[in-house]
């Protein structure tokens, strides 16, 4: 049922476009005609000058939404490829230009970055080996997660331990 509806909505826009399409087509020939009517009025008497009035009605978009007729064939314009070929080269230009200055933003984040954590890191690690008594049960975060894994797997359940029972 619903691929019906929607081949009947397909079919009545493309309906709607083709009767837009020929009302565009009677409209234009109706111009045309007065055209010829005013310059044939004009060539027989020219003292007397003749006003052609237009109306100009709405175009109704209940068909096409977009500009343009989509049946009509599009009009290559003529485009000077020297001048086309410049404006891509002046894009790619400024393009990178801008990449350019990115990277240069980059680095020198990174070096303000270097430069403001490299001393406390220095700091930090005499810190650690003045603090640190020289025992071979020193803790890393890597150890310290290997130790609760291996104890999960090999020790006491959960529920049997005494330090998780709470009475």
């Amino acid at each position: 049922m619903e691929l019906l509806l929607f081949l009947l909505a397909i079919l009545f826009s493309v309906f709607s476009a083709l009767m837009e399409r020929r009302k565009r087509r009677k409209r234009l020939e109706e111009a045309q005609q007065q055209h010829t009517e005013i310059e044939q009025h004009t060539e027989v008497s020219p003292a007397t000058p003749v006003m052609a009035e237009e109306k100009k009605e709405e175009e109704s978009t209940f068909g096409w939404p977009f500009d343009g007729d989509p049946f009509e064939e599009p009009v290559p314009t003529e485009v000077d490829p020297v001048a086309a070929e410049r404006e891509v080269l002046e894009a790619e230009r400024e393009a990178l230009e801008a990449e350019r200055r990115t990277v240069a933003a980059e680095k020198l984040a990174m070096e303000r970055l270097t430069e403001t954590t490299q001393p406390k890191l220095q700091n930090s690690r005499e810190e650690r080996q003045l603090r640190r008594p020289q025992n071979r049960w020193f803790l890393n975060p890597q150890t310290a997660r290997d130790a609760i894994v291996y104890m999960e797997i090999l020790g006491k359940p959960k529920s049997e331990r005494e330090e998780w029972y709470m009475a």
